[in-house]
């Protein structure tokens, strides 16, 4: 089968790329190995971009590798950008297939996890400009570009929103940096923050929270000091001592000073990406559907905008 010139671009960098740590996986040296007898499979590359974008992540777990040996971590990430962009191509265009558009939501990981190294090295405000314009062809599906929407709405001015998992994270990062909706909003994964401590401490200093921050205790300071909302992916508001009074707003429990904040009211939250995902059995839908199925259980009124949507009979919280 002959090989295109982006295929070739493709496995050079693969090839280059660094080993994961020894001893290597068995089963990331075999993709690697399939990827250069069969260069036009994209579920194999998704398959390597996301064991690439697992090692990258790790780096910024308790050991912390990124801090020791950024140029490996910097490559490692390269290299899942380079094999999810190609799964993409590769599966067709946006909407057309899980295999690709689970690629496009990882490629924005990928990103992510860049702006990561970028944020301890240089500060909060230098993450996503560290590495420059982010690609004009980074996109999440619909229902993830509604979820991100929606939950960055939710927020009060200059908040921090923190998020639980893969699918709000994502959807909230790639609306806030690549897409530049509310750019007063900062947007950290609640896991990160815990397990990362260059992160934190990076995080502590930039927002001034005090240099004696043990366990969760950043947490209440941060509420002291501005707004912070968490995401209704999460089963329940982070539970701390002291405690921290958590208000229940659409899609975010809320705490901190407000300021003159305005709130946007439960009718004017949209759904309509849910819908469309939801009858095309979009992988994504299942994550965004348990977040705003948890919100409706807390704001009975977002039923109204979900009828709207034809998606309240989705949500038992409205089928009531």
């Amino acid at each position: 089968m002959a090989t295109s010139l982006c295929s070739v671009l493709a496995l050079v960098t693969l090839l280059q790329a660094p080993p994961p740590p020894a001893p290597p996986t068995d089963s990331l040296a075999t993709l690697r190995g399939r990827a250069v007898r069969d260069s036009t499979d994209a579920q194999l590359w998704l398959l390597m971009g996301r064991a690439y974008l697992g090692l990258g992540t790790e780096a910024h777990g308790a050991t912390h590798r990124s801090s020791e040996d950024s140029e490996w971590t910097r490559a490692v990430l390269d290299t899942a950008e380079v094999a999810l962009a190609r799964a993409a191509a590769l599966a067709g265009p946006l909407g057309t297939s899980a295999v690709g558009d689970s690629a496009r939501v990882l490629r924005v990981g990928a990103w992510a996890a860049r702006s990561w190294l970028g944020w301890e090295s240089g500060g909060v405000a230098a993450g996503v400009e560290t590495w420059g314009p982010l690609p004009m062809d980074l996109r999440v599906p619909p229902v993830l570009d509604e979820l991100g929407e929606n939950l960055l709405r939710a927020c009060p001015a200059g908040g921090v929103l923190l998020t639980a998992g893969d699918a709000d994270f994502y959807a909230a990062w790639y609306m806030r940096f690549a897409r530049g909706l509310r750019p007063d909003l900062l947007v950290v994964p609640l896991a990160a923050w815990r397990s990362d401590p260059v992160l934190r401490a990076r995080l502590v200093a930039d927002l001034k929270l005090g240099r004696h921050v043990g366990g969760d205790a950043w947490l209440g300071e941060l509420v002291r000091r501005r707004p912070v909302c968490v995401s209704m992916a999460f089963e329940r508001a982070p539970e701390t001592r002291p405690r921290i009074r958590w208000e229940v707003r659409p899609l975010v429990w809320v705490a901190g000073p407000e300021g003159k904040s305005p709130r946007v009211p439960p009718r004017d939250f949209v759904f309509g990406a849910l819908r469309v995902a939801l009858d095309a059995n979009d992988p994504w839908a299942e994550p965004a559907l348990a977040a705003y199925a948890r919100a409706a259980r807390t704001t009975p009124a977002l039923c109204e905008a979900m009828a709207t949507f034809k998606v309240a009979t989705d949500v038992q919280a409205c089928r009531r």
